[in-house]
């Protein structure tokens, strides 16, 4: 297990990790605050392990789970009754039960119990089919939900969200922030919408940033939603936008 130091080593590497909302507009209230690590010079996850060999990448989103989960609880996680969404990658996930391990076992110290953590996985499309089914299978049977990241225009993950059959899909924020002016974007998600419903997959809509965009998400039933509509990531606390309930 890592030790508590671990959220001071990473703020003196110059990486950082702030909250975002994803907010639940059907019901007003935070569904889960995700983890957004930032490195110098503002930096992303994605930047930062691009330099890394495979190794280095799989103790990296280890030590990321871990930091995310003391900070949260250190924010105020446990009395928010909100989520926790980890942002991990398929690739570093080379063994399911192993990798989850060190998450668990700080989200125990802190009494945050599995249920309530979110892994949403990026680049799930490049890891084998077999490989992808036992992740989603594994993190369920240890108690944690598991999102998949960057369903878009194109809807190539459909296909793979709908076999693998996660809690959740993240749909993009070209996707989305393009309806308040783009019809074939709205063509898009309204076609969209009901093929994850059928799927038995929640949709979080990302990259809302205008209420025109809020305001469209909810007349294609979609409620949970992510971006600077909502709030703007925040270091060293879990942001509480004021939201009101959306028309049944």
């Amino acid at each position: 297990m890592e030790s508590q130091g671990e959220p001071r080593r990473m703020a003196e590497n110059a990486n950082t990790i702030a909250f975002q909302p994803i907010a639940d507009t059907g019901a007003g209230r935070v569904y889960a605050y995700e983890a957004v690590l930032r490195g110098a010079g503002d930096t992303s996850a994605q930047e930062i392990r691009a330099s890394m060999d495979a190794e280095a990448r799989v103790n990296f989103d280890r030590r990321c789970a871990v930091a995310a989960i003391r900070w949260a609880a250190a924010a105020g996680l446990g009395t928010s009754g909100a989520r926790l969404c980890i942002p991990t990658f398929a690739d570093a996930i080379t063994a399911p039960s192993e990798h989850l391990l060190p998450a668990l076992q700080a989200a125990r110290a802190c009494g945050v119990i599995p249920e309530r953590l979110i892994f949403a996985i990026h680049d799930y499309e490049a890891v084998s089919g077999p490989h992808l089914a036992e992740i989603v299978h594994v993190y369920g049977k240890l108690g944690c939900l598991t999102a998949f990241v960057g369903l878009g225009p194109g809807q190539s993950g459909l296909g793979t969200c709908g076999r693998y059959k996660p809690d959740l899909v993240k749909l993009e924020p070209e996707l989305v922030s393009g309806i308040a002016s783009s019809w074939s974007r709205r063509i898009l998600l309204e076609d969209l919408t009901p093929r994850l419903r059928s799927l038995g997959l929640k949709a979080i809509a990302t990259g809302v940033d205008c209420p025109t965009v809020l305001e469209k998400l909810g007349g294609f039933g979609l409620h949970l939603v992510q971006g600077e509509a909502i709030a703007k990531p925040e270091a060293g606390t879990l942001p509480a936008p004021q939201l009101r309930r959306a028309a049944a």
